[in-house]
């Protein structure tokens, strides 16, 4: 459907001319977007508290691909044409949202906006956190959103790791204020990206983008849930998940696995249950998702005890993959490090290895191959993440069980699918 319909002022939407962009939050969600937005000819400064992260971006950067410069000095935005917020909402201690670091980015906007100028809320917030949060914000800072400067808001898309496509390539879902931030939102991103949907309300695009990742974490968390039924029944879950994919409508495969983490999955439907409970009405199926994912390391864990005896005192015991999904190095909500805690509280003696992780937030000890780090056969070896540079056949003759809850391993006596 054509979404400018419902908006006929927007059609045809002025071309805006390229200006500077004000990004804040350079990582997985910022860093793309300054750097593809300099390539099409803005001139970019992203701000980042961290300098780890002001550094990668800079060293991303392609002076012949445009203007960009990583800077932690406010000052240096003042004036920016366009703002984009781009930090994390994390969930708090009691798993509610944290939206310090997004206040604390718009009001640092407001503090340098100038007169036309656009903020747009990329990170991912809860419904009602466009008019409700940014626009409070931004009013009690003395400008009159939608005359003085617009609004409006464009949801997140990133999907890190190397095989990612590219930024431009991913449809971005656009909801505004008002008319004249519609239009001036449209005006920037088409410079962006190659395709963007309109959306009738902020509302919309707030929803959709936790709906993307409800829908993710649900059927995640069922497949982990029938992994078990259909390895009860001697089935290789794998091989029934690629018969159904064969069908060509109504179905979109998932994989079996340690549990959802990162950023997003197991993160934005607690948003999203969180807005539903507010106003009466909060989902059942979710709060139980949301639960089975967070208990899916415990249920490994006891299938671990129950092979190796409940006595895990001085097993030696090796993870192999401890970041939140394959081919990336981010420990986000990882289900592998919350397994790890699990043995490690049953006084298990545990080593880690992973090719793109150097250390952990906790002191364990890590190893460079497929044995413990004093070069012994370990007792068992759990596959925590399945990375590809790893080699699932030699891992089969690592330990004696290898503990296998994505069901990739090669049929072997070792194997036990968990």
């Amino acid at each position: 459907m054509n979404l400018s319909l419902l908006h006929p002022i927007l059609a045809p939407a002025p071309r805006l001319s390229r200006g500077r962009l004000a990004v804040l939050g350079l990582g997985y969600v910022g860093r793309p977007l300054a750097l593809g937005a300099a390539a099409a000819g803005y001139e970019v400064i992203g701000y980042d508290p961290a300098p780890e992260a002001r550094w990668l971006a800079n060293a991303a950067s392609d002076p012949g691909l445009g203007s960009f410069k990583a800077s932690a000095d406010p000052a240096a935005f003042a004036g920016a044409d366009t703002w984009l917020i781009c930090v994390p909402t994390p969930l708090d201690a009691r798993g509610r949202p944290d939206l310090t670091a997004v206040r604390a980015a718009l009001g640092m906007a407001a503090r340098g906006l100038k007169p036309g100028a656009l903020v747009c809320l990329v990170s991912t917030c809860q419904p009602g956190a466009t008019n409700g949060l940014c626009r409070p914000i931004l009013e009690e800072a003395g400008w009159h959103v939608g005359r003085d400067v617009f609004l409006a808001v464009s949801p997140e898309r990133e999907n890190p790791g190397p095989h990612a496509p590219p930024t431009r390539s991913i449809p971005r879902l656009l909801g505004a204020t008002d008319p004249a931030s519609l239009r001036r939102a449209l005006a920037f991103w088409r410079h962006i990206v190659d395709q963007v949907e309109m959306v009738a309300s902020p509302e919309v695009a707030e929803c959709a983008k936790l709906l993307e990742n409800t829908y993710r974490l649900v059927n995640i968390t069922l497949m982990d849930e029938l992994h078990a039924a259909f390895t009860a029944l001697g089935v290789a879950t794998r091989d029934v998940v690629a018969a159904a994919a064969t069908k060509p409508f109504g179905f979109a495969p998932f994989w079996p696995g340690l549990g959802a983490g990162g950023h997003c999955i197991p993160v934005d439907p607690a948003f999203l249950q969180m807005e539903a409970a507010r106003v009466g009405a909060p989902s059942a199926l979710l709060a139980k998702a949301l639960a089975r994912n967070r208990g899916r390391a415990g249920r490994v864990l006891a299938a671990i005890r129950a092979r190796l005896g409940n006595d895990l005192s001085g097993k030696r015991i090796l993870m192999a993959g401890v970041t939140y999904k394959p081919d990336v190095a981010d420990l986000r909500a990882a289900a592998p490090l919350r397994l790890l805690r699990g043995l490690a509280d049953l006084r298990a003696e545990i080593a880690w290895h992973d090719p793109l992780v150097s250390k952990l937030p906790v002191a364990l000890p890590r190893s460079a191959d497929l044995t413990m780090p004093d070069g012994a056969r370990p007792d068992a070896l759990v596959l925590g993440t399945p990375h590809r540079a790893f080699d699932l056949a030699a891992m089969t003759r690592a330990a004696p069980l290898v503990f296998d809850p994505f069901g990739l391993l090669p049929l072997a006596p070792s194997v036990v699918v968990v």
